[in-house]
């Protein structure tokens, strides 16, 4: 692996592929690389059959949900990564959290998905289960830790390439990098994910930064804490997104997630 200014980029598949009315529903070999620096690359495709208003997206939501079959991978997930014990306590309420991205992925149908924040690819894995087709940019800074059971060195990045190796994922990249070196994001994608630091000032920078992928949707994770992304996301929908915005939708999983859905796109 080769990295450049605190970036590296591997690649799988074709390497040159690359306030509102508010819901709320209640819910029980490896490729090239590329530096920061690369030219913005067109994204394939657009989420033609993502809901146009908020009552179809709560429908189509909901019927996703509740029909979902989608199972975290048995080796790679939340439940088996260095600090498994705290997933492991509350198995039913993180269950319900990721069924919700997999129905939220699956309600918008993307065709370029990046994420902010990915760590082991967890969430990556029902994001991309739920759209198949997709085509994947994961960021984060891939930061190794120390298992909690048996002491050994947990590598997010490897884990992550398993994971999406396993479940047959040819179209995805993994941008190792810290989020505040960009000034833009690399490429457009109609399905941008906001889950890494949840701090204010952090989370409303990634929120501006998801922008400069032009994305149709936005999905925010963890978005009720009161003391970081919360008063983040108030402050980004008013005072960064007045009158862009088509509507917000808002789901009661453990932490809370926000779909924001742009005007002027389709």
């Amino acid at each position: 692996m080769v990295e450049t200014a605190k970036t590296a980029l591997i690649s799988r598949g074709p390497a040159n592929r690359i306030p509102a009315p508010n819901g709320r529903v209640q819910l029980p070999a490896r490729g090239s690389q590329y530096s920061t620096t690369a030219r913005r690359t067109p994204m394939n495709g657009s989420a033609t059959d993502a809901p146009k208003c908020r009552e179809e997206f709560e429908h189509k939501f909901l019927l996703n949900v509740t029909t979902s079959q989608w199972e975290p991978h048995p080796l790679f997930s939340v439940f088996t990564q260095y600090d498994q014990e705290h997933y492991l306590e509350q198995a039913d309420a993180f269950l319900c959290k990721y069924k919700c991205f997999h129905a939220v992925s699956k309600t918008i149908a993307p065709a370029k998905i990046i994420e902010l924040g990915t760590c082991a690819g967890s969430s990556a894995d029902a994001y991309l289960s739920a759209a198949p087709g997709a085509e994947y940019l994961g960021i984060d800074m891939f930061g190794v830790n120390t298992r909690r059971d048996d002491h050994t060195l947990w590598d997010p990045y490897d884990v992550a390439q398993q994971l999406f190796d396993s479940r047959g994922f040819n179209n995805y990249q993994l941008l190792k990098t810290d989020l505040r070196e960009l000034s833009s994001l690399p490429c457009r994608a109609d399905f941008v994910i906001v889950d890494a630091a949840h701090d204010f000032e952090n989370a409303y920078a990634d929120l501006k930064l998801a922008l400069t992928a032009e994305p149709t949707f936005l999905f925010v994770d963890d978005c009720d804490d009161q003391n970081g992304a919360k008063p983040a996301i108030e402050q980004f929908l008013q005072q960064d997104m007045n009158g862009q915005v088509d509507y917000t939708f808002h789901i009661s999983y453990l932490g809370g997630g926000l779909v924001i859905k742009l005007k002027g796109s389709p």
